[in-house]
């Protein structure tokens, strides 16, 4: 399980289900429950927050009610014809079996709260641009590749690409992912990991387009899966959000656009000052125990949580009215 500090650890945890907690991930708590003939996965968003593989002692108001709303946005609204794990309620059609499991469990929180089948999930994260930008550009800029696929030259910092781009990445559970290439991907995954990508990509697009039309830019995402789509979906924890207005100023003016994600709690994790010989929770190592400690005991800014909380907010909001 994620290394989470004491004070957030147990803060969500549904007292009538803590016999059926099998796992705890950085932000989501997964419960196993057995219901009828099958056992029903329960995953619950809290309001943890976590940074370059670290989870913060800090909680952000509303964040597992946003993450929850706006992953059921996409699966219902707008990618509605692509398969995911969500399993629907035979009770509330129009809801996910939470609320069957809340007759029996009532102290479930609905709005943090998806209902779900086990499916298959590879240990990578499947990352799509379609803006040039983030942890790739500077191999661009080195290279002229990124993922280990050659691209034109001259395509600016956050520059459009006409086809969403994938850069993958391993997935672990303890330390920090490591950029692959699409080919060592598929010579991992095979066959049926050439037929996820072409799915992902497709979501991404119409969710792309959506967005667009809303004002709202999502430079990149990242999906899981295989088969279908799973976990959360184009959410702030796992996109990269701005406005189109911003974007093209930012372009212009060779700065990064305002992201409405978590990025103002990153920035302000690069400033940290360590007594490690080095500046940047980035650069710490979340499998060395007194890096974990130290970042553990760290105080966030009530600032920049808030900052976060509003931001998170405003994407759901604007995406979803």
């Amino acid at each position: 399980m994620a290394k989470i500090p004491e004070r957030v650890k147990n803060a969500a945890i549904i007292p009538s289900l803590r016999e059926y907690l099998t796992y705890q991930g950085k932000v989501r708590d997964t419960y196993r429950i057995p219901f009828g003939e099958d056992d029903i996965l329960l995953l619950c968003a809290t309001n943890r927050l976590s940074i370059f593989d670290f989870v913060l002692n800090a909680l952000v108001p509303r964040k597992g009610k946003i993450l929850t709303a706006l992953t059921e946005f996409w699966f219902k609204k707008i990618l509605a014809d692509f398969p995911n794990h969500l399993i629907p309620s035979l009770t509330y059609p129009e809801k996910n079996y939470a609320h069957d499991l809340k007759e029996v469990f009532p102290d479930i929180p609905l709005n943090c709260c998806l209902s779900v089948q086990e499916v298959n999930i590879p240990p990578f994260e499947m990352i799509f641009r379609h803006h040039l930008g983030g942890s790739v550009y500077k191999d661009y800029e080195k290279t002229g590749m990124a993922g280990g696929q050659k691209l034109p030259s001259g395509i600016p910092k956050w520059g459009y690409l006409h086809m969403p781009l994938f850069t993958p990445s391993t997935k672990v559970k303890d330390g920090h992912d490591v950029n692959i290439s699409a080919y060592e991907y598929n010579k991992k995954i095979g066959v049926e990991g050439i037929k996820s990508i072409n799915m992902f990509s497709a979501a991404y697009i119409k969710a792309y387009r959506y967005a667009l039309g809303k004002g709202i830019v999502i430079l990149d995402t990242k999906f899981e899966g295989l088969d279908v789509i799973a976990d959360e979906v184009l959410t702030p924890d796992s996109s990269r959000f701005t406005t189109k207005e911003d974007l093209a100023n930012a372009i212009k003016e060779k700065r990064d656009p305002v992201f409405y994600d978590k990025e103002i709690v990153r920035q302000w994790g690069k400033t940290v000052k360590t007594p490690f010989g080095v500046t940047g929770i980035n650069n710490l190592d979340p499998e060395n125990e007194e890096h974990v400690a130290f970042v553990h005991d760290l105080e966030v800014p009530e600032k920049v949580i808030n900052e976060t909380s509003e931001r998170y907010l405003n994407i759901y909001y604007r995406l979803t009215l």
